[in-house]
Parts: C-alpha cells; structure tokens; sequence
C-alpha cells in the first residue's frame, strides 16, 4: 500500500517524503523520522508497483520534498517515468533535486505527446529541479492543495461521523447533548488515511515552528490526554523524533484522578499536547492544569479536528489537521446541543 495516495479527478498524487520516512519505521532501528533525507531503492520500488496497479489515472504528481537519492533509486525512477510515457499517463515531478534529476535523463523521453518543461526553484536554500508534463505547477499552491484534497478526503468519509446512542448523548465533561459523535478511532484504523494524515499534522507543526531542527537537546515532549490519543502521540513522536510524557487517567471531570506526583513533566522542556478531537476543550484544560501546576511549560495543542464552536482566539496555538467550521459542518450535521437556543 501507499501511505500518502490522494486520487482527484484522475489524477494520483504521491508525496515520495512521506512514504520513505513511513518506509523507514519498518528498515531502521535509527530513526530519523520526518527529518530524514535519503531515498531508498525500497520505496521508490513500492511507489512503481502500485502506480502500475492504479486504473483510471491520467496524471500522476511526485513530489520529491526534502529527498536526496542513494546510488539505487533512480534506476526504477526511470522505470516508473518509463511506464507513465508508455501509457500516456501525464507525470509531474517537483521538488526534485539536481542528481536524480541528471541521472534518470529525462530528455530520451520527449516525444510528440509530450511537451516537457524544466525550471528551477530555489527552496530552502538548495535547487530543485522541476520537471512539469503539459503543465506547470505552483509549488506553494501545491502543498495548500494537498490539505484541501486530504481534508476532503477525511470529510467525506461518512464512517467516521456517527450517530451517538441516546443514553450517551449527554458530556458529562461539558454539560452538553452530542448527538453525533467524530470516531478517531476508525481513523486510526483505515492506515490509508490516518498515516498521511499524522504525516500531514507534523508537518504543519514543524511550519509553524513548534518543532525545531533535529536537535536532540531541543526536541518537545508530547502529552496525550486519553487513550485514543495515546496512539496518535506515539506515532506522532516517532515521526517529530520527540519524547512522551503521560499522566495516567486525565479528564473526564467525573473520574477519579490518580495521585499527583512531581516529576513527570520537565521544567526546562516545552510540551505539546495531542488529541483526538477538541471539542468544549475539557480534557486539554485539565492537561494544560497539571503541567503547569508542575512548573512545565505548553507550547501548543494538536488535534486530528478541532471543532470551531467559536470565533475565540485560544491562549495556546493551536494546530488541527482539520479545523470543522459552520461552513465546512453543513454536509456533516455535527451538533452540539443544550437546552437553550440560540
């Protein structure tokens, strides 16, 4: 399988980065995680067969962001830019850098169906050459339009938004009738949606800052606050190559805490916390509560969704890999209810 497939309008998109770093949880017991550079024959061999299994394609986009390639990859590179040609399958590879590009000789390529393109961006300090099939593509454009596809993707998948049985419509969290309720935990099964997702989410983290470079003395601790996000954490972690830090039996308000014991949460380090969903953002108060009542600093909150009940600007940054708003809600029918109407 691919973690990193988006199909839209018969169109495949494949973001190589991700699939190599996923590639490496299985291959290394040194793991670089997001930060990781190398392309391996491996991966680039997975991407060929399963391009060739995809029907009802006629364009392909590779990005190739943040890869560098070893002495190996480029050989089936040429195979898959071979078979994409063979079957007139438009294919566009960006990001790609200056030794792979040279190595796979993409002029033998060029025929009469195909009308292929080479520019140059600079990106992060080091030149990337593009290679656009029939057209161009805005590389900054690119990467908003994959979180839009993949949002679209995860929307529009009905099975994770589910009708709550009556007797457990009422939050005794937050003193509200839900009834429908956003089950993460589907979205941790179907792993073709949920690794590019934790893919995605580390990413816009890492844009944002609250990631720095792989520095081992500077790296966050993550903090989940429920078992459902005790999965996403140790994913995340792996990918961010971040420390987790936990305390057992958090929220909701109704539960027995578990004694309090100094120590689990570092002064000197920055914390982040992940969840599933923010909703009324109980369970992340009562986090944030217990980290800082040890001294320990949050330096932001994650989530899979953030439901936007208002237009409040939150004390911490938060960072969803899908914010739900009014607008965005209207396919979806997510209520939350009291006994007041607004």
């Amino acid at each position: 399988m691919l973690y990193s497939k988006i199909i839209h309008e018969n169109t495949l998109y494949i973001l190589l980065h991700a699939e190599q770093v996923y590639q490496n949880f299985h291959l290394f017991d040194e793991n670089l995680g997001f930060f990781t550079s190398e392309l391996t024959r491996e991966t680039i061999e997975r991407v060929g067969k399963e391009i060739k299994k995809v029907s009802g394609i006629n364009s392909i986009i590779i990005d190739f962001f943040q890869l560098e390639e070893n002495h190996n990859s480029f050989i089936e590179l040429s195979n898959i830019v071979t078979h994409c040609i063979k079957s007139k399958i438009d294919i566009s590879l960006i990001r790609i850098n200056e030794s792979l590009y040279n190595k796979i000789n993409i002029h033998k390529f060029k025929t009469e169906n195909y009308n292929l393109k080479e520019s140059t961006t600079k990106i992060c300090d080091r030149n990337y050459f593009n290679l656009f099939s029939k057209e161009c593509i805005c590389i900054k454009e690119f990467d908003k339009d994959i979180f839009n596809l993949y949002e679209k993707k995860l929307l529009e998948k009905d099975l994770y938004i589910e009708d709550q049985d009556k007797e457990k419509q009422y939050s005794e969290s937050s003193n509200v009738i839900l009834p429908k309720y956003l089950n993460i935990k589907r979205f941790i099964e179907d792993k073709e949606i949920s690794f590019i997702g934790l893919y995605l989410l580390c990413k816009k983290t890492i844009n944002e800052e609250l990631i720095p470079d792989l520095r081992v003395d500077e790296r966050p601790v993550i903090v989940f606050p429920s078992i459902t996000a005790s999965y996403l954490a140790s994913i995340f972690a792996k990918l961010a190559c971040c420390d987790i830090a936990y305390r057992d039996h958090i929220g909701p308000k109704n539960k027995i805490y578990r004694t309090i014991q100094k120590g689990i949460f570092m002064e000197s380090k920055k914390h982040l916390i992940i969840s599933d969903v923010i909703c009324m953002g109980t369970e992340i108060q009562i986090t944030k509560n217990i980290i800082e009542h040890e001294g320990a600093k949050i330096e932001g909150v994650l989530s899979i969704i953030n439901v936007k009940v208002t237009d409040k600007t939150p004390n911490n940054n938060v960072i969803s890999l899908i914010d739900l708003t009014k607008e965005k809600n209207k396919g979806i029918n997510y209520k939350i209810q009291t006994n007041f109407q607004l």
